[in-house]
């Protein structure tokens, strides 16, 4: 199961096509779990967090058929996420990576790595792919499984298998690709957008490695340039800049086509909610009974 948190933009950039889209299509994963709680630790609508859901939705579908799982629909991860807060020790919360250099912030980014754990422990996966920035709360989500089983004497709950996604894509600032730098590359961006981008990156004076970095770094290595295209710089760039746009072409022609048909996409999530409510009961069952909830 890949985890995937509804965020407060909705657009998929290339960061999310390394960690989520690629090892969904490598090791043809079906699960999706979509956390749309955790958004709600900004300033968002419930208008906007719904309208993401469709477009992250149709996104996914326009590359595989998956079964989604939401967060907002299994009761049981409220329940467990109060009790964590019942017994977690709050001082432990100086040292999340969630309010390293900030001075004011919100309850819901304190309480955002102990929902996640409750997310973890409800869904009862073998195997979970993160990010390299969630590791810090594997090892909260971790002491969370060791006390719930000290308190009830008994090993309720058994580890689950991280794999950690190490990739860190770097912009032309020098700093990691992210939507809040506004420095990242949306994998549906136009031509123009991503010609904007190669040649910000191409200025970039000291450039750190990442699989989209070795790419992109092609465009300033003479001999290459000198063996393949004879010094024509500016047509290698236009290469690149079309490989980058065709590469996700045809998967944007059918996530238009998912947005333009809504009906067809609304019935198909209807019937995934049917089918998911089923299964997060039965993975719930068994927790809960042991709980007395």
């Amino acid at each position: 199961m890949i985890f995937l948190g509804i965020n407060s933009s909705g657009k998929l950039h290339f960061g999310n096509y390394l960690s989520l889209i690629k090892p969904v299509l490598k090791y043809n994963l079906k699960k999706i779990f979509l956390a749309d709680f955790h958004c709600l630790s900004k300033k968002i609508s419930l208008l906007k967090i719904l309208k993401n859901k469709i477009l992250i939705i149709s996104t996914f579908l326009s590359f595989f058929n998956s079964i989604y799982f939401y967060q907002s629909y299994n009761l049981n991860i409220i329940k467990l996420f109060w009790l964590i807060l019942c017994f977690y020790n709050k001082n432990k919360t100086k040292f999340f990576n969630l309010l390293e250099y900030k001075n004011f912030f919100s309850l819901g980014k304190i309480c955002y790595p102990l929902l996640m754990s409750s997310d973890i422990i409800n869904n009862n996966n073998k195997f979970i792919f993160v990010g390299i920035d969630q590791i810090q709360h594997i090892e909260i989500y971790k002491k969370i499984i060791k006390k719930i089983n000290y308190f009830l004497n008994y090993k309720i709950i058994k580890n689950c298998n991280f794999i950690v996604n190490n990739n860190i894509v770097y912009s032309y600032d020098k700093k990691k690709m992210s939507k809040s730098n506004k420095n990242d590359l949306f994998i549906f961006s136009n031509i123009n957008e991503i010609e904007f981008f190669l040649k910000k990156f191409k200025n970039t004076k000291k450039k750190k490695k990442s699989i989209l970095n070795f790419i992109l770094n092609i465009i300033n290595n003479n001999y290459i340039i000198n063996f393949f295209l004879k010094n024509n710089k500016i047509l290698f760039i236009n290469k690149v800049k079309e490989l980058l746009y065709f590469y996700f072409l045809p998967f944007k022609k059918k996530f238009n086509y998912n947005i333009i048909n809504l009906k067809y996409l609304i019935k198909k999530i209807n019937i995934f909610n049917k089918y998911n409510k089923k299964i997060i009961y039965n993975n719930c069952n068994i927790i809960f009974n042991k709980f007395n909830l």
